[in-house]
């Protein structure tokens, strides 16, 4: 049982580290597309703040989405096979992401037509940390499980 709770918490920071470097990402596309439409850049912290954001996100949704949907795919998966896990897990997070994006925008009074739009970004931004989130689960359990165990245990 503990393999298993290790395994999850090593995805989850995998994942938690791919959601804050996809907010380093979209900072540069942000600045690449500040240059070129000669905008304002946004200041000197814009990126330091972009990724503290995404950091703060992350770590929220490390427990409310990248945990329950990497041990969804594990329990509807009982193949032991990535790719079903991957498509499982996926679609959870997804599911969850719409949703807890979704209320965010209802509440904050933004129009429905941007709340869907946002949602479906929101889809969009979890979907790789799932993926490596899955993926790096699904290779601890199955690097802990190809162990030879000794006889005491």
């Amino acid at each position: 049982m503990f393999v298993r709770v290790g395994g999850h918490v090593v995805g989850a920071v995998v994942a938690w580290l791919a959601f804050v470097v996809q907010g380093a990402v979209i900072y540069a596309g942000l600045l690449a597309y500040a240059v070129i439409a000669d905008s304002d850049l946004g200041g000197p912290f814009a990126g330091l703040l972009m990724v503290l954001l995404a950091a703060v996100v992350g770590a929220v949704l490390v427990p409310l989405l990248f945990l329950p949907a990497s041990v969804f795919g594990e329990m509807a998966v009982k193949s032991g096979r990535l790719l079903p896990k991957w498509l499982v897990a996926c679609a959870v997070a997804g599911v969850l992401a719409m949703v807890y994006v979704f209320v965010i925008a209802v509440v904050t009074g933004v129009p429905i037509a941007n709340s869907l739009l946002a949602s479906l970004l929101g889809v969009v931004a979890v979907l790789a940390p799932t993926v490596l989130c899955v993926s790096v689960t699904h290779g601890a359990l199955k690097l802990v499980s190809s162990r030879p165990r000794d006889a005491h245990g």
